[in-house]
């Protein structure tokens, strides 16, 4: 039988787990019609987006299947933020068919450009949860195509802020309202067409809820919901308690900060303590706030620890209880912990993958089998422009991210390429659709040789794209990390090299973009060449087995020359065709100190 933490017990551990499992389908046909509906590229093919349900006092209860991670940690915040915003009376701000909307990164959101819409859910006549749904609106204003700008020195740059306001009152839009926002935007048809698929899912979301109520009774669908935070609370205590009682320091470095007049690193500092069941993530030495857009709210600094708790421990439930389980320790005013109005739309690249590896450093060292070396990291490229082509004759804004490798594993041979850990359930966006809606034509999309870093177990390869502007001039601005300090290797494993984003490659007018750029102008024809890291390696890479590396030669993911440089592999080309290990070679290469290695 299971109990929640008030003592509340449902009839039956089977109508526990059907109820959860409805929870989480509600989530997931709520992330569906969002997909099918949405208008943008970025949300209908990328999925970034999210949906949750959460108990009348903001306490995530559950998830779907397709929702983006990142913002699954901070819905939470969200919901509570709103709440704390409106006062002590929800009742009197929620009545049955509201949808409100907020972006505000400061009431527990990301960075403005992810939208959420909140609608309440009453059973009995009272508040008992709400479902909400989360999209990235390609632009939300600010002083460039896309949103995103290094050079933003407060939130006042950043595009428009939402604090909670009624889209929606008692099932009828609220028109001037609706008006204001899309006024403020680039491409009001495609955030309009956004903003009624969000409404649509969270409308739906609602019903199903009510349904769910009706078959089963309105007090046990909210009995439910606290007894599965209860559980993956209880679940999570247990794991901790067969960890050792530790205390690691563990730091992560961001590029730098894109406002100021030096290169000095932004630092990511985690202390995590484990004493039986509990676990402490401090976060107290971390770097003062950055001038420029690189802060994130405390929100997305405990999203991020916590859903990398959820990769190292997949079989817990994405709930509450995670957060419970864990003590938090993020003062106030710090990097990870901004207040309004410091800039804060470069927190998907710089303090949310830097908290996930400080979780990762932290936790390969007593449980890597569940763990992984450094991932691929993000970064945030728009273009913006006019399209002339016939048929289309209006401004565009495309946002474009890629793919990369994930840290070799102690556990497993290698690992993937993959979206990064920010956005796991996202996916690419088809260039024939980019090349589609947008003027834009790309000569070259694949998996780039050598570009994992080497070790026992290969991280995933690195991605590299070459694309171009097909028609008039455009402009781009860009907002990474990465460029500096690329991917760590682990127990003697290898790093991955870093990113690097060029204009023009190979011509006199070079030029590297890096990761901080605002409004650069571009020319029809002209290359921009982008390359996404590969994943750090775990362990020594000359212990890698040598038919592991010949397959990686034979697949074209390394290179005969990488093979004995990074491996001590010598592999020869056969006369009939392929290659094959020279076994004396290798052992002789292989029997080399490690510091007369290349």
């Amino acid at each position: 039988m299971n109990a929640g933490r008030d003592g509340l017990r449902t009839r039956d551990p089977i109508l526990f787990q059907v109820l959860y499992n409805a929870f989480s389908s509600v989530v997931d046909e709520m992330g569906a019609l969002l997909q099918k509906v949405a208008f943008s590229l970025v949300v209908s093919e990328g999925r970034d987006y999210s949906g949750t349900i959460c108990t009348a006092s903001g306490d995530l209860v559950a998830s779907g299947s397709t929702d983006l991670p990142a913002h699954l940690g901070t819905i939470p915040f969200t919901v509570k933020g709103t709440l704390a915003w409106v006062g002590p009376h929800p009742e009197r701000f929620f009545r049955e068919g509201d949808v409100v909307l907020v972006n505000d990164p400061y009431i527990g959101g990301t960075h403005h450009n992810d939208v959420r819409a909140i609608m309440p859910v009453f059973l009995g006549g009272r508040l008992a949860a709400f479902v909400q749904c989360s999209a990235h609106w390609t632009d939300i204003g600010g002083a460039v195509p896309g949103t995103f700008d290094p050079n933003a020195r407060s939130s006042y740059g950043e595009g428009l802020a939402i604090t909670p306001v009624h889209v929606v009152r008692g099932g009828v839009l609220e028109r001037e309202v609706v008006d204001l926002i899309l006024r403020n935007v680039r491409m009001p048809e495609v955030a309009y067409g956004d903003l009624l698929a969000q409404i649509g899912a969270v409308r739906l979301g609602e019903r199903r809820l009510q349904e769910l109520a009706r078959r089963h009774g309105e007090e046990t669908i909210v009995a439910v919901m606290d007894e599965v935070i209860g559980y993956a609370e209880d679940v999570l205590r247990h794991e901790f308690a067969q960890l050792p009682d530790v205390s690691i320091p563990v730091e992560a470095l961001i590029d730098r900060d894109p406002g100021a007049d030096d290169d000095t690193p932004l630092a990511v500092r985690m202390r995590l303590t484990i004493s039986g069941d509990r676990a402490t993530m401090d976060f107290s030495e971390s770097s003062g706030l950055a001038r420029g857009a690189m802060n994130a709210s405390k929100a997305v600094c405990i999203s991020s620890a916590v859903v990398t708790l959820k990769m190292i421990f997949p079989h817990v439930l994405m709930n509450e209880g995670v957060f419970r389980a864990v003590d938090f320790v993020v003062p106030d005013g710090l990097l990870v912990s901004a207040p309004f109005p410091a800039p804060t739309s470069g927190m998907a690249a710089g303090v949310y993958p830097a908290v996930a590896d400080c979780v990762l450093k932290a936790f390969i060292q007593i449980a890597p089998e569940r763990c992984m070396a450094g991932p691929t990291g993000l970064l945030n490229i728009v273009i913006g422009g006019y399209d002339p082509r016939p048929g289309f004759e209006r401004d565009y804004v495309a946002y474009l991210w890629l793919e990369g490798g994930w840290g070799g594993r102690p556990a497993a041979r290698d690992n993937h390429t993959a979206m990064t850990t920010f956005a796991t359930t996202a996916t690419n966006q088809p260039v024939e659709l980019q090349e589609r809606l947008f003027p834009l034509r790309y000569e070259c999309y694949r998996l780039e040789p050598d570009s994992a870093g080497p070790g026992r177990s290969r991280g995933g390869l690195g991605v590299r794209r070459r694309w171009y502007l097909t028609e008039a001039e455009g402009v781009l601005s860009d907002l990474g990390d990465g460029e500096r300090f690329g991917p760590w290797g682990w127990a003697g494993g290898g790093d991955a090299a870093p990113n690097r984003f060029v204009y023009g490659p190979g011509t006199p007018e070079e030029v590297n973009i890096g990761m901080f750029c605002t409004g650069m102008r571009l020319e029809p024809g002209r290359i921009l060449d982008c390359f996404q890291p590969g994943g750090g390696g775990y362990g020594d890479p000359f212990e890698r087995d040598p038919a592991w590396v010949l397959d990686d030669v034979l697949d074209g993911y390394v290179s005969v020359a990488a093979a004995e440089r990074d491996y001590g592999v010598v592999v020869r080309p056969l006369a009939t065709g392929g290659f094959a290990v020279d076994e004396e070679a290798t052992r002789a290469a292989r029997s080399r100190p490690r510091r007369q290695r290349a």
